[in-house]
């Protein structure tokens, strides 16, 4: 079992590093390949490398825990709600939580609010006050605050940097499966 709270840390790591590296990637080539070899040092260290831990959630608590701020990110989230999940005193969760995940819980909310957002306004162009309501967020003004301190960039800029930003497609006349790189197409 402390194999996969291993596993499940260096996994929450290397996503970290790898929503850093992308949004390096242009402006900063030297500093996301230094990200890159770091995200390799964690994928290569051995899972016993990280100490024991003690107190928290059980593995299955903090799953379970997390799954449901995922699916209830559009709306308010309290500490006793998130307790009652993980099935412990209010009392206890707050410091339960933060040995789990090393964030408060108000801070992973924002912080999956702010993926999914980044997610939303990557793939469409739905305007930001409904992309802001969708993810839990009072209104596009929160939205962008919030947006910029966690992400570095407004998110109008985060649109525009993944508008044309490059894809990665296979090419059709390739019988070897290499991959190229071509630019996505603006609408």
């Amino acid at each position: 079992m402390e194999r996969q709270v291993g596993c499940e840390r260096a996994s929450a790591k290397v996503g970290a590093l790898l929503e850093e590296i992308q949004q390096r990637l242009f402006d900063d080539v030297e500093g996301a390949r230094r990200l890159i070899d770091q995200a390799l040092r964690v994928l290569q260290a051995p899972a016993d490398a990280d100490p024991p831990r003690t107190g928290g959630l059980a593995p299955w608590q903090a799953r379970r825990v997390a799954r449901y701020i995922d699916e209830n990110l559009e709306r308010a989230l309290t500490v006793a709600e998130l307790a009652a999940v993980g099935g412990v005193r209010p009392g206890y969760f707050g410091k339960a939580f933060k040995s789990s995940f090393g964030v408060s819980p108000h801070a992973m909310v924002l912080q999956r609010r702010v993926a999914r957002a980044k997610i939303l306004i990557a793939e469409g162009d739905d305007p930001l006050k409904d992309i802001a309501l969708a993810c839990g967020f009072s209104d596009q003004s929160h939205l962008t605050n919030r947006f910029h301190r966690l992400a570095g960039m407004t998110p109008a800029a985060w649109r525009r940097l993944h508008a044309a930003a490059p894809a990665f497609h296979t090419r059709g006349d390739d019988h070897g499966g290499s991959v190229q790189l071509g630019l996505r197409a603006q609408a």
